[in-house]
């Protein structure tokens, strides 16, 4: 057992201690306890519930022709409406989706009122990713996979960041919700890395540990989320 030395916190908001509906329609769980691997560190994109928004990858390339808003994708400029199912139902209603998209961008960012990116992707400009190692090889093999919760930003919090205003850290439906700067500082600490540990507490648990005991398993540091606390720990392996 090794001993884990705590040595940096930053905020974090996880999603509710029991099941509610959001505003969205789409229901909020809690944050799955347990030891996990980070298994990616990436933009994500959704194909399921999320695809309208977060189907595109952050900072894709955005311009509007014609009252068209177009997107350009592994190299070839498309419409919107062309990029998936969901934008697609709107393929009749350019003008529509124009004004969509342009009252979200001056919501978000309104000293900026035509994007020239796509800001707007749910899960932020970077997602760290994990799975239950259920027979600790640190791989992800056999019946493993990642888990459908995983750190990320938000589009409000990384425009409050962009414009320098304090913001609270918003509920999220599951994931781990951070700030922009501290995921890159996380990121960029080798603190969140492939291979590295997260390990998420129960929502009952009220202090953060000092100085925990776990299997390190050679790693240099672990990431432990406590829910109830609204923190993220950043332990280092003595």
């Amino acid at each position: 057992m090794n001993t884990l030395v705590k040595i940096k916190e930053y905020d974090a908001h996880g999603g509710p201690s029991n099941v509610k509906m959001g505003g969205d329609g789409h229901s909020q769980t809690s944050t799955t306890t347990g030891r996990f691997v980070i298994k990616s560190i990436e933009k994500h994109v959704s194909y399921g519930r999320y695809a309208m928004w977060s189907g595109i990858p952050w900072g894709t390339e955005v311009k509007i022709i014609g009252g068209i808003v177009m997107l350009k994708l592994s190299g070839q400029w498309k419409k919107l409406t062309d990029v998936n199912a969901q934008w697609g139902k709107y393929k009749n209603d350019q003008k529509g989706v124009t004004d969509a998209i342009l009252k979200y961008q001056r919501d978000l960012y309104p000293n900026s009122p035509i994007p020239s990116k796509w800001l707007f992707n749910d899960f932020g400009h970077v997602s760290v990713k994990y799975f239950k190692d259920t027979n600790n090889d640190r791989k992800m093999n056999g019946k493993e996979y990642i888990m459908g919760d995983f750190i990320h930003t938000t589009p409000p919090d990384e425009a409050a960041t962009a414009a320098g205003r304090i913001f609270q850290l918003a509920e999220s439906h599951g994931c781990i919700h951070v700030r922009p700067n501290d995921i890159d500082t996380m990121i960029g600490n080798g603190y969140l890395k492939k291979g590295n540990t997260v390990e998420v507490h129960p929502y009952t648990k009220k202090a953060i540990e000092a100085s925990p005991k776990r299997n390190a398993a050679g790693t240099q540091f672990e990431v432990h989320f406590y829910p109830g606390l609204y923190k993220i720990a950043v332990y280092k392996t003595m």
